[in-house]
């Protein structure tokens, strides 16, 4: 059982969690999170297991149709990636009190095997934003 700030007390199940060896950059400490999902938003959230420290994500692709990049081939072997369909791809989303200037950063996509359950946060290239505006878009 994991009690959590933001989440109440939750049940962790062993086999859903996943471990970041390099831990997230600034967080490089920890290494094993689970993802709680919302049914009810597009937002889901990366709990680490070691501390209470829980990071908003989303599917970058909902958010930016055009977003691509190429997985680093260091990347994929150290994930052991063998098929993409076994790949699930987030980024961190800052919520601040003014819903309108919800942002995510696509310059840090975390990138997860979901079948061997290992992750990794990458650094891209300057091509995507640090704080892409997600309302922005919207003209909301």
């Amino acid at each position: 059982m994991l009690k959590t700030k933001n989440f109440g007390e939750i049940e962790v199940d062993e086999s859903k969690i996943i471990n970041f060896e390099d831990g997230i950059p600034g967080f490089e400490h920890l290494k094993k999170f689970f993802i709680i999902k919302d049914e009810e938003f597009v937002i889901d959230y990366l709990q680490s297991i070691e501390e209470d420290i829980t990071f908003p994500i989303i599917n970058p692709f909902l958010v930016n149709t055009e977003y691509e990049f190429e997985i680093p081939e260091n990347t994929v072997n150290k994930l052991e990636i063998e098929d993409i369909k076994d790949v699930s791809i987030y980024t961190v989303v800052v919520i601040p009190e003014n819903i309108k200037e919800m942002r995510t950063n696509l310059q840090a996509p975390i990138i997860i095997n979901n079948k061997n359950k290992k992750g990794k946060q990458l650094i891209l290239d300057e091509r995507y934003p640090l704080r892409y505006m997600i309302f922005e878009k919207v003209g909301a």
